[in-house]
């Protein structure tokens, strides 16, 4: 009996063995000698190769953030000097363009008056008294034409204002990058805009030479927070310089319906910002929200979002819905293309179709008989849509979909914004009040900045917040005058 235990054992164990000789085997004979179906198993690892690496030195992608989207290290430092002096190089120019634009305006005619020696832009300004308690502005500088024949119509103006707050601006120190916005906004200046700035909190004796400058280029609004007789936390200020801006636009311009409100740190990106700008306006915001329609126009469109923050680590259902849109929509093409090419290979070698518009309808109908009887590789078509949105989850959202977004505003996304940064925001004449009102009656602090507080506007004025894709401008500021410090340089984009 123990003879027959043992005999049972070993003819166990044996087949064992067989088994897994045939498993390795059969493993080895299909990625070797089985080629029609090893072909899909070998372009899977091909693509996802040069994927990762795509997604590893990319900036953005998603390997690319979790390497260096992360808390600074002593090896960031040398990386974000470097990006300092170009910074200051950069300013550099900007303030010399500025000089030149001050001191030769006969050569800047579409920039400074050759009457009056001032900006253009303050011909668009009606000098009105406002009776609001909540209006705590002025104009630094009055307008040296103000009858009524000399102003301007601004119904068809946009304004764009710069929100600049004290901090120690010089271009040796590479900070002055309100300079730099400026010099963006003016070299490539389109005549349906008005710039403008405004001035949180800064003293005349305080003022640097690069600013003096500046208030000689363009109408600045002084907003003093700073000043008043209570004192103020560093974020309700902030939240205070973004109100008093809004408003002092608005009443200074009343016919414009457009204001643009950019960060002294959110450089326009490219040299045709203008031109983008104003077809998102002209043939996406007001086919939207018509100006006199009937759908209410929403409190503010955002024109920037951190692109670290728009990725598949911290998903929206937007981009889920978009990612899996996208692999769908890839996979079917992929598997036109292919069935398209067996069928024009079998009807050219049958010979079967002389003319050419009798085969394209013939390769069609093939096709679509193909489609409707389910004749497809189900196995392979989810093998692939997988592959597709791993690939797209490794490149990541802003290198797959603003690639394409990018070549005209008409394929621009406007979705409901996210949380989070308001270095560019459109505000609309007809809801801008509401959004004051918001504003006036909250109160920022440490954890509820005015970014933050923007989450709840929706809830509280039902107005709807939006974020357009992609970027209209860039975050250039490596030092937060909040926080008092240097940031990562690998978060600006």
């Amino acid at each position: 009996m123990k003879c027959f235990n043992t005999s049972n054992i070993f003819v166990f164990r044996l087949k064992c063995r067989q088994n897994y000789s045939k498993i390795i085997a059969s493993s080895i004979s299909f990625i070797l000698f089985r080629w029609h179906q090893r072909i899909h198993f070998y372009l899977s690892i091909i693509v996802l190769f040069i994927a990762g690496l795509m997604s590893y030195y990319k900036p953005f992608g998603l390997l690319y953030n979790f390497k260096y989207v992360k808390p600074e290290t002593s090896l960031i430092i040398p990386i974000r000097n470097n990006l300092i002096e170009k910074q200051k190089q950069q300013q550099q120019q900007a303030y010399e363009w500025l000089d030149s634009v001050w001191k030769n305006p006969k050569n800047y005619s579409n920039i400074i008056s050759n009457q009056t020696d001032q900006s253009r832009f303050y011909d668009f300004i009606h000098m009105q008294t406002i009776n609001s308690s909540l209006s705590s502005y002025k104009l630094f500088e009055k307008p040296k034409q103000t009858s009524s024949n000399t102003q301007t119509d601004t119904s068809d103006q946009i304004i764009i204002s710069i929100l600049y707050t004290q901090q120690d601006v010089d271009h040796r120190d590479g900070k002055f990058y309100v300079g730099q916005v400026l010099y963006q906004l003016l070299k490539n200046y389109h005549p349906r805009f008005i710039i403008t700035l405004c001035e949180n909190g800064n003293a005349d004796d305080k003022i640097s030479d690069d600013i003096e400058l500046i208030r000689r280029l363009v109408p600045v609004f002084i907003i003093n927070t700073m000043n008043s007789a209570q004192t103020l936390d560093m974020y309700e200020r902030e939240k205070q310089a973004h109100l008093q801006c809004i408003l002092a636009n608005f009443q200074s311009f009343p016919n414009a319906n457009y204001f643009l409100l950019l960060q002294d740190d959110a450089q326009p990106i490219g040299d045709d910002f203008y031109l983008r700008f104003l077809s998102l306006i002209d043939y996406r915001i007001k086919q939207r929200w018509p100006i006199d329609g009937y759908r209410k126009q929403p409190a503010f469109i955002k024109v920037y979002h951190p692109r670290w923050l728009i990725d598949y680590r911290h998903p929206s259902f937007y981009i889920i819905v978009q990612l899996f849109a996208s692999s769908l929509f890839l996979t079917f093409f992929s598997f036109a293309c292919f069935y398209l090419f067996q069928i024009i290979k079998q009807s050219n070698q049958n010979n079967s179709m002389t003319r050419t518009n009798e085969f394209s309808w013939h390769c069609y109908d093939i096709f679509i008989n193909r489609l409707k009887s389910g004749d497809l590789n189900r196995i392979h078509f989810l093998h692939y849509f997988l592959l597709f949105t791993v690939v797209l989850i490794l490149l990541n959202h802003t290198n797959v979909s603003w690639a394409w977004r990018s070549l005209h505003p008409s394929f621009y996304a406007i979705y409901p914004a996210p949380s989070c940064c308001l270095p560019g925001v459109i505000y609309f004449r007809q809801t801008y009040v509401q959004v004051i009102d918001f504003l006036n009656n909250i109160k920022c602090y440490n954890g509820y900045a005015i970014d933050t507080a923007f989450d709840d506007l929706p809830k509280r004025i039902h107005l709807q917040t939006y974020l357009v894709e992609p970027n209209l401008v860039h975050h250039i500021g490596l030092y937060s005058r909040l926080r008092h410090m240097y940031i990562n340089p690998y978060l600006l984009d």
